[in-house]
């Protein structure tokens, strides 16, 4: 049975209507850019975590040496707190020294622990503060 032309001209302006609104992007819909919630690794926390968790005194100083150049809140604590450690004491120094106290890079590292602990002295709540914003 034929529709009335009432009914089928009230069919054709909606479908005219949703064909010219039509979608109000031209992009196709799919996930958002980029992944949220990605997982990114902190190489700067995983590796003082394996420092801490290290027992050979050699393997210590060695995380030490491969952290010191990051720059790191976290770093310059954990070389900070060495200073007070018997192994690790002198090359914690002079990586202080080395890569955090501006201009104090002795040639030799015995020769940084008083610039280092100086350095350690005034500086320790501060870092402490910033390393507190950073992630574990």
């Amino acid at each position: 049975m034929p529709a009335e032309p009432a009914v089928r001209t009230r069919q054709v302006a909606a479908l005219a209507v949703l064909l010219l609104l039509g979608p109000c992007s031209t992009a196709p819909a799919g996930p958002p850019e980029g992944v949220p919630g990605r997982m990114v690794l902190d190489e700067v926390a995983d590796g003082l975590r394996r420092y801490r968790l290290e027992a050979d005194p050699a393997r210590r100083r060695a995380w030490l040496r491969r952290l010191a150049p990051a720059g790191d809140a976290r770093v310059a604590l954990a070389l900070g707190e060495a200073l007070a450690d018997a192994d690790p004491e002198y090359l914690a120094a002079w990586l202080l020294c080395e890569h955090y106290v501006p201009d104090a890079a002795p040639a030799f590292p015995a020769l940084a622990r008083l610039p280092a602990a100086e350095w350690w002295e005034q500086n320790e709540a501060e870092l402490r503060r910033r390393a507190n914003e950073l992630p574990r």
